[in-house]
């Protein structure tokens, strides 16, 4: 139907370029149907698979409470790419009762993660701005769009080594940690990973993905 179709334009073509005017503009055509690009990061068929890369954009939310946190575009410091996130809290001398973050990635599109609950994990990418450190005072929610949430919290076992201000860190979370059935989320229905902030501290944080699992 395609071969059929270009065939029929070349006369009228033809005719119009007879005369110095009406050209009749016609979109590019194929004589056969191009089929996207296979993504190599796709997981399960879940392409949705960077939570944040480089820039802070509307998918991204911090506490407004500015004297317990501070979030800010980072890029002199990156693990990969052009930029990162620089985070700064301190909550207990704030006079914060709760403060975070939050990534509502894939334009805050309902993501479908059914498929790699039990075959992916979260990771992101950490550097000390200043000193170093073995505890990240954190913990992890995903919540769908009914607003309920399932939390991790963090332990020296999801990273890769100790926080430092020379090396990045990776910490990593097996998506089948999260306690999905258990809180009765929706995991068909996810709208954004939180980010609870305890204590204080200063990082860079980057590359925030979600991967095979290891």
């Amino acid at each position: 139907m395609k071969l059929k179709a270009v065939l029929y334009f070349l006369p009228l073509l033809t005719a119009c370029a007879a005369g110095r005017e009406g050209w009749l503009r016609v979109g590019e055509r194929h004589l056969y149907d191009i089929m996207p690009a296979h993504d190599p990061e796709a997981i399960n068929g879940f392409s949705e698979v960077t939570v944040f890369n480089d820039y802070i954009d509307n998918s991204v939310w911090v506490s407004k409470e500015s004297g317990c946190v501070q979030m800010k575009q980072e890029t002199a410091q990156t693990y990969s790419g052009t930029g990162a996130l620089r985070l700064t809290w301190d909550k207990v001398s704030g006079g914060c009762t709760w403060i975070g973050m939050g990534f509502g990635w894939n334009n805050w599109a309902p993501k479908d993660m059914n498929g790699v609950l039990d075959s992916a994990a979260l990771q992101f990418q950490v550097k000390s701005v200043k000193g170093s450190f073995s505890n990240l005072p954190v913990a992890f929610g995903l919540e769908d769009y009914a607003g309920v949430q399932a939390w991790y919290g963090f332990n020296s076992t999801l990273a890769s080594g100790t926080f430092n201000d020379s090396n990045w860190t990776a910490v990593t979370i097996p998506m089948n940690l999260f306690p999905i059935s258990a809180r009765d989320v929706d995991p068909g229905k996810i709208k954004q990973l939180i980010i609870q902030l305890e204590g204080d501290g200063a990082i860079y944080l980057d590359e925030i993905r979600i991967i095979r699992n290891p």
